[in-house]
């Protein structure tokens, strides 16, 4: 099929929400589009811990009935144990059922007109003169496909944005979570400290009636460090044995960048959500700023396909705008991750403690922005900095901190 004229505008790979999404819009402006999903329907293997906030609930039109939880207050723990109390007031979040998310927004591609294969995996893509050419297996037998153009929402693992010619995910963090037989309040609670969870954080957030989820993002061993925050966060007597009698099939495990993917845009090609990097570089939450690519995505792509112009150079629009909107607050979260990764435990504790004597966590109550973190971020930066008395100190990490 290779250097045929293509009957189909695009394929996007990927029934997440960022794929879905993308394709919903491409086909509302009139392009003729194909999803192809590997899993057999949208929303499985659930990974994502499902924590979304209002306002993007209400700017992507979500399902209101998959909504589980509303969080009011988050707790963050230092390695210390001293623990610093945030009322999220109008930032609050839903947990979610992020199943039901996905499949709501892959439902809506379809009736816009997408189609969508599951049980497709693409293993192969080509790109020559006149369209891109997928190939992989459905059903278990070669398949193969072709398009003038083709979006990438593969998440973070994929060869695919390599064979591409665009930036591959060598560059990831590992999530692990697991939902448990245990009520909770309205508050999320968080854990900090190298000891408990390695370059990164725990977490414990209420879901549906009578459960909780929990989980790390971490650089390392995310399943050990799974389960030394369910040691924290689940109470005395809340196991029938163990932590580590958890079944292994209950803890999903999978990758999540750790820093934006350029280039996303390439000759008839485009990257989208995970496989760009779109995510908050302070928590990994991917869910919005997917959306938001995804959004951008459409919008670049159908114009080059109603004027014929797929270049790599016509494309790259797209890389300007999403950078440009999601750039500055993924900056900032990483400058802000870079500098707890370097603190050691010891200096953490001593950073909450000056903050809970200051009183600084009813401060950033002011700056708090569940989507937007750029502010907060920089503010927390700054405040860590001026907590540390000693001078040199705050030196050596300054300089660690600059490029």
């Amino acid at each position: 099929m290779s250097g045929k004229r293509p009957d189909l505008d695009v394929v996007v790979v990927g029934a997440g929400p960022a794929g879905s999404e993308c394709a919903r819009r491409l086909a509302e402006a009139g392009c003729s589009v194909l999803v192809a999903e590997e899993h057999e329907r949208a929303g499985e293997p659930l990974h994502c811990t499902g924590i979304i906030s209002a306002h993007a609930y209400s700017a992507f039109d979500l399902p209101p009935s998959a909504i589980q939880r509303e969080l009011t207050s988050a707790e963050l723990t230092s390695p210390g144990g001293i623990t610093l109390h945030v009322d999220l007031n109008g930032s609050r979040p839903y947990v979610v059922d992020r199943s039901e998310v996905d499949l709501s927004l892959a439902g809506r591609a379809h009736q816009a007109g997408a189609y969508c294969c599951y049980g497709t995996r693409i293993s192969g893509l080509t790109v020559d003169r006149l369209g891109v050419t997928l190939t992989g297996l459905r059903a278990g037998q070669p398949w193969e496909v072709r398009a003038r153009a083709a979006v990438l929402a593969t998440g973070a693992r994929s060869p695919l944005p390599r064979q591409a010619g665009l930036a591959d995910t060598h560059d990831v963090m590992h999530g692990a979570q697991a939902e448990v037989p245990l009520p909770s309040s309205d508050t999320m609670r968080v854990w900090l400290g190298h000891r408990l969870v390695p370059g990164g954080f725990g977490w414990a957030v209420p879901a549906r009636a009578q459960s909780s989820r929990f989980g790390v993002l971490t650089r390392t061993r995310p399943r050990q460090a799974l389960l030394q925050v369910a040691e924290k966060a689940l109470p005395v007597g809340a196991w029938s044995s163990e932590p580590s009698s958890l079944a292994t099939d209950a803890i999903r495990v999978h990758p999540i960048p750790a820093a934006p993917r350029r280039p996303t845009s390439g000759h008839r090609v485009l990257s989208v959500g995970d496989a760009a990097g779109q995510v908050k570089m302070t928590t990994g939450g991917g869910v919005y700023y997917g959306l938001l690519g995804a959004r951008i995505a459409a919008e670049v792509l159908a114009e080059a396909l109603a004027r014929g112009h797929l270049g790599a150079r016509h494309l790259s629009r797209y890389e300007t705008l999403w950078q440009r909107l999601l750039g500055p607050e993924q900056r900032a979260g990483q400058l802000l991750r870079r500098m707890v990764s370097y603190l050691p435990d010891e200096a953490l504790d001593q950073i909450f403690a000056s903050a809970e004597r200051l009183g600084l966590s009813r401060s950033i109550v002011d700056l708090l922005d569940f989507d937007w973190h750029a502010r907060p971020s920089l503010w927390l930066i700054a405040t860590m900095i001026a907590a540390v008395p000693d001078h040199g100190s705050r030196l050596r990490w300054l300089k660690r901190l600059l490029p």
